[in-house]
């Protein structure tokens, strides 16, 4: 559809900055002038992006951008937090599952333990900006960390195995691929309906060689973009 084009154009020029937060957007008129388009595809268009909360009308004045989508860029290995940092966006984790388990022999050999050894299992959700945006399953040994709580959980899993544990993070292997998301990933997300979704896998090491860390993450279609440093 036309108005789509429209709108990741739209989207790109707030992202990368042409359109400043806290600016006003060219008016409708100019909108329609620089797109040669319809006035129903910019206002179809621009009503998308208040309903991502990227714009907000003001009414007799104009419209507004609020914020930018967070961008992830693969230079190296960072957690949800340490991305959003710069970007002056809040972060904030709720835990809707903590419990034991040690019937996933496929999680068990990616993380080269014993299938008999505890695993915990964490399921959890990243709101940014209040917003409810990455939905998180994750597997951890629980002979690596015997204190692991809620309460940790509600934080940066990696400033807790840094910081507090004190081990050295070495890296992460991850995967992408795009899925349709389940009843329940679409209500975490608070998705109006279904959408494909970015779905990453990743197991992560330390500095040792043991692996600390198997995670399955869900991301809400209009809340992360990711790019990729590829040097020559």
């Amino acid at each position: 559809m036309l108005y789509k084009k429209v709108l990741e154009e739209l989207k790109q020029n707030i992202n990368s900055g042409v359109y400043e937060v806290g600016s006003a957007l060219p008016t409708e008129r100019q909108l329609i002038e620089a797109f040669d388009v319809s006035r129903i595809t910019i206002r179809k268009a621009v009503d998308e992006l208040v309903k991502l909360e990227l714009v907000e009308k003001r009414r007799g004045s104009g419209t507004y951008v609020l914020g930018k989508q967070y961008s992830h860029e693969l230079r190296g290995l960072a957690g949800t937090t340490e991305i959003l940092g710069g970007l002056q966006k809040t972060v904030r984790y709720k835990v809707f599952q903590f419990s034991m388990v040690t019937d996933h022999p496929a999680i068990h050999k990616m993380l080269e333990i014993d299938e008999k050894e505890p695993l915990y299992y964490i399921r959890r959700v990243k709101y940014v900006d209040d917003l409810p945006r990455i939905v998180e399953d994750s597997y951890m040994p629980v002979s690596l960390f015997p204190d692991l709580n809620i309460s940790t959980l509600e934080k940066s899993k990696f400033d807790y195995v840094e910081r507090v544990k004190g081990m050295q993070i070495e890296g992460s292997r991850q995967e992408f691929t795009a899925v349709e998301p389940d009843d329940a990933l679409i209500d975490l997300l608070a998705m109006e309906k279904s959408a494909p979704v970015m779905n990453l896998c990743s197991v992560s090491n330390l500095k040792d060689g043991r692996r600390f860390d198997y995670t399955e993450a869900w991301f809400h279609p209009d809340a992360h973009k990711l790019a990729v440093y590829l040097p020559r």
